[in-house]
């Protein structure tokens, strides 16, 4: 018992060190909604007015004059960092309503300060761009969080594009001819799909794309919900733990780079698996094995629609992932096998943008005025 008593006397000692130790918590200002990120995304459809506003860890006792300005030298840094790539907006395409925020005393959130996006004229198709807005100078007695002294405003573009209409849809590809993809090290396949109806009859397979008993991205299963995502074939399943609604976009990924499967929704790890395998086939030569979209063993199909396909010859990375999820430019081919958007909304071929020849010839109906992101 003594022994024991004294083990917990230690323990309340080292404790009460540590405390005492400790680096002393300070009542800081830091911009609002920047407690776990720099950067608060918002969804742009023409010009816009966003709020911004500087919080205090605690109620103040004084006022505090809050200056602030754009400080576009911070987006490379950013960009650096995170591994993005988005664009500053032009400089005659915005403006703030003030220079400087009052925070009175007595209170801990700020008076509004308005960033207004005058126009999107300039804005290039596909990219996301960025304002960085940072704290200069305080006058007061509060300091400024650090990690916090510079919110980054992320402007994601709605972009209004067509989709194909999917049914009872059967587009194999002639992968095939290219000998190169009888064995390709690390695979990534993405599209923007929206279901109307999941599966409804054994074996409750709806194929996205892929090829089948060797990777497949399908939803349902026997052994799965119908409105499960799954990565088929080759030996290393791995199912996705979101449950999908009808009649609502997604994008999907599935990567594959060497070591592991991992499968994203909406740019976000959704499941995964280790798969020490073999290279991806992507060039079956029977009806079977083919590459296709939208079905598999000529049924399987996907009731819906789908845009935004594209298969590459790399990992990417969920970075990679998410800053191209609605489009993505021509600086980027050179690791793709295809890049089919679904944005003809006539006609009766579908182009491959990557200039690498898989184009898809056939009659589809179009979905058209699809917003993306939603």
């Amino acid at each position: 018992m003594k022994t024991k008593y004294l083990l917990l006397i230690m323990f309340w000692v080292a404790v009460l060190s540590a405390c005492t130790n400790a680096e002393p918590l300070k009542d800081t200002l830091y911009f609002t909604g920047t407690e776990n990120s720099p950067a608060v995304k918002y969804t742009i459809d023409g010009p816009a007015d966003i709020g911004v506003t500087v919080s205090a860890s605690c109620q103040t006792m004084s006022d505090q004059l809050i200056k602030v300005k754009v400080d576009s030298d911070k987006l490379e840094g950013y960009n650096m960092e995170y591994g993005k790539k988005y664009k500053m907006v032009p400089v005659e395409d915005y403006m703030l309503s003030n220079d400087e925020i009052v925070l009175k005393a007595g209170e801990n959130i700020s008076e509004q300060l308005v960033f207004s996006l005058l126009r999107t004229t300039s804005f290039e198709e596909g990219a996301t761009y960025c304002v960085p807005i940072t704290i200069t100078d305080v006058r007061g007695d509060m300091p400024v969080l650090e990690s916090s002294r510079t919110i980054y405003l992320v402007l994601n573009q709605v972009m209004i594009v067509n989709a194909a209409a999917l049914s009872r849809t059967n587009m194999q590809l002639p992968f095939e001819d290219d000998p190169s993809l009888a064995g390709v090290p690390q695979v990534t396949m993405e599209a923007r799909v929206k279901v109307n109806n999941f599966a409804t009859a054994n074996p409750y397979i709806s194929t996205v794309m892929g090829v089948e008993e060797e990777f497949l991205l399908r939803f349902g299963d026997t052994t799965i919900k119908p409105n499960q995502i799954q990565l088929a074939g080759g030996g290393y399943p791995v199912t996705g733990k979101t449950e999908f609604e009808v009649n609502k976009w997604y994008h999907l990924a599935v990567v594959f780079d060497g070591a592991s499967i991992k499968l994203y929704v909406d740019g976000e790890l959704d499941g995964q698996v280790d798969a020490p395998r073999g290279p991806i086939v992507l060039c079956g030569k029977t009806d079977k094995r083919r590459f296709c979209i939208g079905s598999s063993l000529n049924s399987r199909y996907l009731d819906g629609a789908i845009s935004e396909v594209r298969v590459w010859k790399k990992a990417l990375t969920q970075n990679e992932i998410q800053n191209n999820m609605c489009y993505i430019s021509s600086d980027n081919y050179q690791d793709m096998i295809a890049y089919w958007r679904f944005n003809e909304g006539e006609g009766d071929i579908v182009r491959d943008w990557t200039g690498n020849g898989w184009n898809i010839n056939m009659s589809l109906d179009w979905v058209e005025g699809v917003r993306c992101p939603e």
